[in-house]
């Protein structure tokens, strides 16, 4: 979608598996690479912008849900490095153990790019985004959703608390692009922001019952 950077979204067919995102520079990055289901596909548009699995050098997961997570083991048997944050470890749906732990990374630097990685738990303990300054962007794994929906906290780990203060924090950066976990990619800084304070006001009314 911008030079350097590669959305891989899905539609009905995945539904239960995230989208994958790359990015490609001096480290190359695929943030959540999903589930095994969808990894011919996303092989395949991989190839077609001439990235081999060998090209990658680090898989970032936002959170170690089996849709975000599941085809970490194919990169990793190529030699990617593992990256996520360790609150993930009691909530997660496998045994990974992080070669670059999170909480010890404000940010990370790819070449021409500076990741920032915030810690926005919620939906689960240890869920991150990746804010992106060069394209204005952040990567929200399941903390927001097309048409203001929140990500889901009645999940093992899931806080509606801290959901709303991690969708705060996100809003705060007033960014021009959302990519989300699953669903289509919300552009526009007026738009975006309507759709968290529909989120927020949905996760704060529940906070309320």
């Amino acid at each position: 979608m911008f030079k350097g950077l590669y959305a891989y979204v899905w539609g009905t067919a995945f539904l239960d598996s995230s989208n994958s995102y790359i990015i490609k520079d001096d480290t190359n990055i695929i943030i959540d690479p999903g589930c095994y289901k969808s990894f011919t596909n996303l092989f395949g548009l991989m190839r077609n912008d001439k990235i081999e699995l060998s090209d990658i050098d680090v898989v970032l997961n936002t959170h170690l849900h089996k849709d975000h997570c599941e085809s970490n083991t194919i990169f990793l048997k190529k030699g990617a490095l593992l990256a996520f944050h360790e609150l993930e470890k009691d909530s997660a749906c496998y045994n990974f153990t992080p070669d670059l732990p999170i909480s010890n990374l404000k940010f990370y630097n790819t070449g021409k790019f500076n990741l920032e990685l915030i810690h926005t738990p919620g939906h689960t303990p240890g869920s991150i985004s990746i804010y992106i300054d060069e394209f204005s962007t952040t990567i929200t794994g399941d903390l927001i959703f097309e048409s203001g929906v929140p990500g889901r906290t009645d999940l093992f780990g899931g806080n509606t608390k801290s959901i709303l203060k991690s969708l705060e924090k996100i809003q705060s950066l007033d960014s021009d692009y959302i990519l989300p976990g699953h669903g289509r990619i919300l552009n526009g800084k007026s738009g975006i922001r309507e759709l968290f304070e529909k989120a927020i006001q949905i996760i704060a009314t529940k906070n309320s019952d």
